[in-house]
């Protein structure tokens, strides 16, 4: 229905420029399907075969699959051991407690962070024994800071983190603790260090992060992800789901994998990077060369 917000000829004009590829691509099956469905909606004529995955229209065939994209394993777990890394995580690991909680991200609106640290702090209200044996390391990157609308977002951010921090900290601990500089090499160190990876995105493409935390992370740990991230979709066997929107369901989230037993911890650990490690950027370039090559 968000299609049908644009002008019909601006929509048509779209669905009519990707039906006269050889192929098009998209990120989830999800994002296939309403695309499928919306060339039987939005063309006249088309043909549709949701089976075989193609839209014919006008004479030409075009198939529709899905590509992932992904990461670079190799590269990243290069990255986790360089010398420099190797400094950031001894100076982050003596800031872990018991629990270590970490998101790493752009500040922008549809990341979702404010509603992050409000699920934190509500995880911190119903769950009092956690105080003090908790923490939060957020590595977050200004984002278009040229726009006033993300500038505000960034400055809701920091008082969210404020508000918590005040209302739950001690004169010996602070529940969040923020990196906000433009800093990589550092975020990769600390997602070593996780033992719940926050990824609750309002929508987005991918969510890299969700598949880099996993094939460096040090302690089994599990991420929370949203269900509208393009992630989740590979890594729904061992991530927590979340709905974006649902605070307490967030906060329960966390709750649930910081309690986890060991065991459970691993297996899903295991999944994650599995799930990363079969499907890899080259895994992603092969997939696409490989319905490539035919049409040559």
């Amino acid at each position: 229905r968000m299609w049908q917000l644009l002008p019909r000829d601006m929509r048509e004009a779209i669905f009519q420029g990707l039906a006269s590829c050889h192929i098009v691509g998209f990120q989830t099956q999800v994002d296939l399907l309403n695309f499928l469905q919306g060339c039987l909606l939005f063309l006249p004529g088309a043909q549709v075969d949701f089976a075989r995955q193609t839209v014919t229209y006008q004479g030409n065939t075009t198939l529709v699959r899905c590509y992932p994209l992904s990461i670079d394993v190799e590269e990243v777990r290069r990255i986790a051991a360089s010398s420099r890394a190797q400094d950031y995580y001894q100076r982050l690991s003596p800031l872990c407690r018991e629990h270590t909680i970490v998101r790493v991200d752009r500040a922008e609106p549809s990341k979702n962070i404010v509603r992050g640290f409000r699920s934190y702090g509500l995880l911190l209200e119903r769950h009092p024994e956690l105080r003090g044996k908790v923490v939060f390391l957020a590595f977050l990157v200004s984002s278009r800071t040229h726009i006033r609308q993300y500038e505000r977002y960034m400055d809701e951010v920091r008082q969210m983190i404020e508000q918590v921090n005040a209302t739950y900290g001690t004169e010996g601990w602070k529940p969040i603790l923020l990196f906000e500089e433009n800093n990589y090499t550092q975020a990769v160190a600390g997602l070593r260090l996780y033992d719940a990876l926050l990824v609750n995105p309002v929508s987005d493409g991918m969510s890299l992060v969700a598949k880099e935390g996993p094939v460096v992370n040090d302690k089994a740990g599990v991420v929370v992800l949203s269900e509208t991230s393009g992630a989740y979709e590979q890594l729904k066997e061992g991530a927590i789901g979340v709905a974006p929107a649902d605070v307490e369901g967030t906060a329960h989230a966390l709750y649930q994998v910081l309690t986890l037993p060991m065991e459970e911890r691993q297996r899903r650990a295991t999944l994650l990077r599995q799930a990363v490690e079969q499907y890899d950027q080259h895994r992603w370039l092969a997939h696409q060369w490989s319905d490539i090559l035919p049409l040559l």
